[in-house]
């Protein structure tokens, strides 16, 4: 399977571009015509690898033609992720990494036992970025993503998440972008085991961005709050995308929350959620 990861943020497309023809049970990222990539592009492309090589397929990176993009993939962590397992085809630099946790988090596992040190350096990020009180709501969003990846998103081959903030000038859109893919259950299963139902999965995802199911212990899946979290603090409101099997879910965070659900051709392992925080 190809996996294209053509022109900017190509996983934030609704489809993702697969080609399976003369498939071999392989994986082949291809990067070659990547133009902006996003924290979903970094922490995915390190879930797709890994997944992928834990099922004894060969993994292939087709590194990015233009020197800049193919210089943040080793900058953010993605390059050396990959490398125990991936045959990497194309130039891809090498560097001496400057001390940017001010501004980023580098694609990292995410585990249950390092999940309090990733939070305070999420928390350190976003509050500097934000102001101290969008900070700290934007940081309660961050909370309850990392939170489903290393509970029920949890498996063996992990979650990875990724950060940046954005000053605007190059992206246009300032503010704060997360990320965080697992290769767990799935939303539609976790919420289908709660109900005893099998429940599509724009279904599933719908339910979980908006509260219609209620876990055993008292609590939601968690999203919901991310309704709440997005429009406090001064903040501009934000936008959350959700893929999870065979669905996606599109939604506008602020005041009064918009959402799309729908089933696409090409379904994930896991859950991948992205988040996207403006500021004024």
């Amino acid at each position: 399977m190809r996996i294209e990861l053509a022109g900017r943020n190509p996983l934030r497309r609704r489809e993702l571009r697969a080609d399976f023809h003369g498939d071999t049970g392989n994986l082949v990222l291809d990067a070659r015509g990547l133009q902006w990539v996003s924290p979903l592009e970094l922490a995915a492309i390190v879930t797709m690898g890994t997944v992928a090589a834990a099922r004894g397929r060969e993994v292939h990176l087709l590194a990015p033609r233009d020197p800049k993009i193919a210089s943040y993939l080793v900058r953010m962590n993605v390059v050396e992720l990959l490398k125990p397992f991936t045959e990497i085809d194309g130039s891809v630099p090498s560097q001496v990494r400057r001390d940017h946790s001010d501004k980023l988090l580098e694609v990292a596992e995410v585990t249950p036992a390092n999940i309090d040190d990733i939070s305070e350096t999420l928390g350190q990020l976003v509050k500097a970025r934000l102001g101290p009180e969008a900070g700290r709501a934007a940081f309660r969003s961050l909370g309850e993503l990392l939170s489903n990846a290393t509970t029920h998103g949890y498996s063996e081959t992990g979650a990875f998440t990724a950060a940046q903030l954005y000053s605007g000038v190059l992206s246009r859109t300032p503010g704060f972008e997360f990320a965080v893919c697992d290769s767990g259950d799935g939303i539609q299963k976790v919420l289908s085991s709660t109900t005893s139902q099998d429940l599509e999965g724009p279904l599933a995802l719908e339910l979980a961005l908006n509260g219609g199911i209620r876990r055993a212990e008292g609590r939601g899946h968690g999203l919901p709050n991310l309704w709440r979290q997005a429009v406090r603090g001064g903040g501009k409101g934000g936008e959350l995308m959700l893929r999870s099997g065979d669905a996606v879910a599109t939604a506008k965070l602020r005041s009064e929350p918009t959402s799309i659900c729908s089933r696409v051709a090409e379904p994930v392992d896991g859950t991948w959620a992205w988040l996207r925080v403006r500021v004024p």
